[in-house]
């Protein structure tokens, strides 16, 4: 009975195990260049100059919920490329699918310093860090995770 009573118990404790998913989460940390474009007064989008974007995007999701997670470090140029200013992010977002849900926040800062790091000043706009090793990968993650201070 009581060696009956044990492959019960285990065999329970496994079928827990086996309901309880795993969340996938998945990471991207980046580091590039884009043009920024502005409307004008004719409705019509023209460039205004462009960014300088190191970032850590994390996602989060099982059938539960989606979570996903932006931090970053981005630094504004005009078309000249003269640096205007640098806006800190760190911005999450919630959705159960359980109870139909959403939550989050976004949270910004101001500095007026160049503050990313790994994009070159030539060509910055058309940048892609798709070539970064994985150490420069770790030190992007450590430089953007080091400016989450200031907005949380």
């Amino acid at each position: 009975m009581g060696r009956f009573l044990s492959i019960c118990i285990c065999s329970l404790f496994i079928l827990l195990l086996s309901a309880c998913t795993q969340a996938e989460e998945v990471q991207h940390v980046e580091a590039f260049g884009i043009e920024v474009m502005e409307q004008n007064a004719e409705g019509m989008y023209e460039p205004a100059g462009f960014k300088k974007v190191n970032s850590i995007i994390t996602s989060k999701q099982d059938k539960n919920y989606t979570k996903v997670e932006l931090k970053s470090v981005e630094d504004f140029y005009d078309t000249g490329g003269k640096y205007i200013k640098t806006v800190i992010t760190h911005e999450q977002g919630y959705k159960s699918n359980v109870l139909d849900t959403k939550d989050g926040f976004h949270r910004t800062e101001e500095l007026h310093e160049p503050s990313t790091i790994l994009i070159p000043d030539e060509d910055a706009e058309n940048f892609r860090g798709d070539q970064l090793s994985s150490e420069e990968l770790e030190q992007l993650k450590k430089h953007v995770q080091s400016f989450m201070k200031l907005v949380d």
